[in-house]
């Protein structure tokens, strides 16, 4: 019962916002149930009256129990519309909740995968609803057996004797069964588990599985996990069907003798046939309200398995417990200061101990190697993570003292990749700003307005891979104008034009010469073109500056920097020697 009571405190700890919710289909789930008692009593009582030979009486007794349906179905349609209407709208609470959770703590990543977070979230959460069914159902059940027993008493001890022993054996037995069957459904999602991780690497690593060709021994290797778990598992589900199947002949037996006992007691005149009619009603009760209890108790148990991963996601804080402010400062200039900031991972120091400063109307430029410490700069000025010591400032204000809508309203940035969704083009700039003004306004400041307009149905055109109507420098522009839509002092580019072809690259560099009129602009690049318009450069080796100034200072300085810029450009020339 254990397993039972800890989903039950799981469930109860996810829908504490919307306990009302389940407290209603809880109630409507009670007067369902307790509703299916009555029409017994009024058919006892019909056949009462018919073996008292009084007709006339009759009437009352059908009426009432026609009254009695008429309350059944009303309590069903009842619990169907908390269960479909009410569980479903806490099932979609539940999942805007593990994705907001989620999306405040990204490191979550690196202890649960992708896979299993994205099938916790569309998979596990559905099952929610199925989950507060069973635990209520199950303790409908529990409660409707005890009111049968007493009902039973009140009749005859020696039945309710009788009929309590069928049923505990009954339940000890189907209990011990629905333990292996759970052990059983709980390997099965082990097995789930480990297919889903292996499908989710294979999908983020596609190309790099098929160039090597690793796709036969990867389908080898899900094959061998198949036949593995089939193995295990197969004949522990045909032992539980066949046990399962034999269970019912305990009941038989015991019906057979406690029919046999009611039959006696008719006859010696010690019980009128109402009564019998009664008592078996019940009886036949007492076995679905068992058999009832037993699978959603079982199903409670299942589905428990999926509650605890969603308790698992839930439970999980980001290990830097970062704390935000509450200032919100209406107006942000957009100075950056590093002031001697280390940040470690695991005691492996990312950052030492860096100093800068970063001016608003100015493009600042950051290089250096892979692994040098560029992005986690970018991530630091996401606040996704808390430094060891040192501080980085907004205007002179620690970034952590601002609020989060303060902060993420003033800091906004573009990444290597464009990732639009599969919505129209103005649903996706809607996703910042709805005003339609504002969206035409900063697409045509990057430029890509006319080409929208051009499109056969203008911003309602959906982006559709499929299709390939925008190129990923076309998308690249439309993620600048969402980002514009935000109004952000400062603007972070994180290797932009690494994935765009070279025309994309100079209007990308043309347009951010524009927007330094009015922002603060830090980019990350590799590519020798975009270097040039920088008007700072800060040049980072194994997480320590090495140089900072100028575009023309750094270049005359910094042999790093000149490196950087001439292995850039060989790199270049050496792929369109390949080309050509």
């Amino acid at each position: 019962m254990k397993r039972y009571f800890e989903t039950v405190r799981t469930l109860i700890k996810i829908a504490n916002d919307k306990f009302l919710v389940v407290i209603q289909m809880f109630v409507s789930c009670c007067l369902y149930n307790l509703s299916s008692l009555l029409p017994p009593i009024a058919t006892s009582r019909i056949i009462a009256v018919i073996t008292n030979n009084n007709f006339n009486g009759i009437w009352f007794y059908v009426v009432l129990y026609m009254m009695f349906y008429v309350l059944y179905f009303s309590m069903l349609n009842w619990n169907y519309y908390s269960y479909t209407v009410l569980a479903n709208y806490y099932h979609l609470e539940v999942q805007q909740k593990l994705f907001e959770h989620v999306a405040n703590n990204d490191s979550i990543f690196n202890k649960i995968s992708k896979g299993k977070i994205v099938d916790t979230t569309s998979d596990d959460v559905r099952y929610l609803v199925d989950v507060m069914d069973a635990g209520s159902e199950a303790l409908m059940r529990f409660i409707e057996l005890i009111i049968i027993f007493i009902i039973f008493s009140s009749y005859n001890i020696v039945v309710a004797f009788i009929a309590l022993i069928i049923d505990l054996l009954y339940l000890i037995l189907m209990n011990n069964n629905s333990k292996r069957v759970s052990k059983y459904y709980e390997g099965t999602r082990k097995y789930e588990d480990k297919v889903i991780d292996t499908l989710n690497q294979m999908l983020v690593n596609l190309k790099q599985v098929k160039s090597l060709n690793m796709m036969p021994n990867l389908n080898k290797r899900l094959d061998k996990t198949r036949v593995k778990w089939s193995q295990e598992y197969k004949g522990k589900r045909s032992a539980l069907t066949s046990r399962y199947c034999k269970m019912p002949y305990i009941v038989y037996i015991g019906k057979i003798l406690l029919y046999i006992f009611l039959a006696y007691l008719v006859c010696e005149g010690k019980m009128t046939i109402d009564k019998l009619v009664l008592l078996i009603s019940y009886f036949e009760l007492t076995i679905t309200c068992t058999d009832s209890m037993l699978t959603y108790l079982l199903n409670l148990s299942n589905y428990g398995i999926r509650v605890k991963r969603i308790k698992n996601i839930l439970d999980y804080t980001s290990d830097s417990n970062i704390d935000f402010g509450d200032i919100t400062n209406d107006y942000i200039n957009g100075t950056v200061t590093f002031n001697k900031v280390n940040y470690e991972i695991k005691d492996k120091l990312i950052l030492n101990n860096i100093s800068f400063k970063i001016y608003p109307n100015e493009i600042t430029t950051i290089v250096g190697h892979s692994g040098s410490g560029k992005t986690t700069i970018v991530n630091l000025l996401y606040r996704l993570d808390r430094i060891k010591s040192g501080s980085i400032t907004i205007d002179d204000e620690n970034i952590y003292n601002y609020d989060k809508k303060t902060y993420t309203s003033n800091v906004s940035g573009v990444f290597q990749k464009p990732f639009v969704f599969e919505m129209s083009i103005r649903d996706n700039l809607s996703l910042v700003d709805g005003n339609v003004k504002n969206q035409i306004e900063a697409c045509k400041r990057v430029g890509i307005h006319d080409f929208i307009e051009s499109l056969p149905k203008g911003y309602n055109t959906v982006i559709n891979e499929e299709e390939r109507l925008l190129s990923d420098g076309d998308k690249q522009l439309l993620v600048i104008a969402r980002a514009l839509l935000t109004k952000s002092e400062i603007l972070l580019f994180d290797e932009v034009t690494s994935n765009i072809d070279p025309n994309s690259t100079t209007r990308i560099g043309e347009i951010l010469k524009d927007l330094k009129q009015d922002h603060t602009i830090i980019m990350i690049t590799h590519k020798p073109e975009m270097m040039e318009i920088a008007d700072k450069v800060i040049v980072l080796d194994n997480g320590k500056v090495v140089s900072k100034g100028t575009n023309e200072d750094v270049f005359n300085k910094s042999p790093l920097y000149r490196e950087l810029r001439n292995r850039t450009f060989a790199s270049i020339s050496n792929v369109e020697n390949e080309i050509i």
